[in-house]
């Protein structure tokens, strides 16, 4: 994250992590609120990018206790009914571009969260169709009509947590990503490309509140590794293994591809992240950074009972 010149001396300020508590729709939530602090003045200043990640933290948090849908749900579904933004907050009874709202992080009330929920049933999205059929016209509700007939019954995301970094899994990042370390970096053995999936995801984490992949990660003896890791390889397109046998009989397994990653599934930080885990450990050999993984808190805290890592330990590392 960038480093910021102060408003009153206009000299580089620091960026600081305070556990802080805030009321959210009448319930408080715990959180890491980061800010700078002009040392001269001794005064606190957040920017955009800050608040978004304070916020992000506080409303995933919400959203997860009382089980209302992510964005990237939010979005899916659409995707999966094939309207615009617009369209869908017609069909459901929302405020003009309320729809856009909840995909872009604003946390729905309750009744309109209880909306989207229901409309994961094919039959339920039907009646709210029909309802709206005047409102949205008959071309548009024809439309819409003839792309339901015939389509499969929606197949709900993986349900987000801090310990998936607050996003579903995804196997389309999850292959680009992989392809995107192999063509920047060649062949990477396994316990290599773990470790820099651990990093890409937390890092975009410590800067955004959200994963970029939906891994989730285990603390083993070997550091942090994608849970069930071995499935998220044999899963992941284009990519190949070859078993790598060193000359003193110690072996390894390679994974490689041929195939250019598609780096438009990737947001622009998520694009920066990438390259910057790339860059940091691209001379580091898969030991030095398993080595530098068990430095993180988040693996030593886990690692006893080999649990799952949340991601609120992202902000425990650097960068």
């Amino acid at each position: 994250m960038k480093t910021e010149p102060s408003p009153i001396t206009g000299k580089p300020m620091s960026l600081i992590a305070e556990p802080e508590k805030v009321a959210f729709r009448g319930e408080d939530y715990a959180y890491m609120h980061f800010c700078y602090l002009c040392a001269d003045s001794g005064e606190k200043f957040t920017t955009m990018e800050l608040d978004g990640l304070n916020t992000s933290q506080v409303y995933n948090a919400y959203r997860e206790k009382h089980g209302y849908p992510f964005p990237d749900e939010i979005a899916a579904l659409r995707a999966y009914y094939g309207v615009s933004a617009a369209m869908m907050s017609e069909i459901m009874g929302f405020g003009a571009n309320q729809w856009r709202y909840y995909e872009d992080e604003k946390v729905p009330n309750e009744s309109n969260a209880r909306a989207i929920m229901s409309i994961r049933h094919k039959s339920v999205f039907v009646d709210f169709l029909n309802a709206a059929k005047i409102k949205i016209g008959d071309k548009a509700f024809d439309r819409v009509m003839r792309r339901l007939d015939g389509l499969p019954e929606y197949k709900r995301l993986s349900c987000p947590t801090i310990k998936s970094g607050y996003v579903s899994y995804s196997p389309i990042k999850t292959a680009a990503a992989i392809k995107y370390f192999i063509s920047q970096l060649g062949s990477v053995f396994v316990t290599k490309m773990n470790k820099l999936l651990f990093y890409a995801d937390f890092l975009k984490y410590k800067r955004e509140g959200f994963g970029m992949t939906g891994l989730e990660y285990r603390a083993i003896k070997f550091g942090p590794v994608p849970n069930r890791f071995g499935a998220v390889y044999d899963k992941a397109e284009g990519v190949e293994y070859e078993d790598f046998v060193y000359p003193n009989g110690m072996s390894g397994t390679l994974l490689q591809s041929d195939e250019v990653p598609d780096m438009d599934v990737f947001s622009d930080v998520e694009r920066q992240v990438l390259e910057e885990v790339s860059t940091r450990f691209a001379k580091s050999t898969a030991g030095e950074i398993s080595e530098k993984s068990h430095q993180e808190r988040g693996w030593k805290e886990c690692s006893t009972g080999r649990c799952l890592i949340p991601y609120s330990y992202a902000f425990d590392m650097e960068g």
